[in-house]
């Protein structure tokens, strides 16, 4: 199951360290959450015991991904790499 941190935005185990990422995610849109680096948009939206990653770059390429609860930090990290 996800965490919750106080103001009720779920969270998922790495994000504390999530190095370069800017966390844009409003309280009002509770399983919804917006990170940016760089040209990077990533937008995780909060499912039972997964999330969906849809990530842009700014330059018209956008990747579509579900990762575990345990896994979207790497996979945040490795669409970085890749884009």
């Amino acid at each position: 199951m996800n965490d919750v941190d106080p103001y009720g935005l779920p969270t998922f185990p790495g994000e504390d360290v999530l190095d370069g990422w800017v966390d844009h995610s409003e309280i009002q849109l509770r399983d919804v959450r917006v990170f940016t680096r760089g040209s990077l948009t990533a937008t995780l939206i909060s499912h039972p015991g997964v999330w969906d990653v849809i990530v842009s770059d700014g330059a018209g390429n956008v990747e579509f991904l579900v990762a575990d609860v345990e896994d979207v930090a790497p996979t945040l990290y490795e669409v970085a790499r890749r884009m």
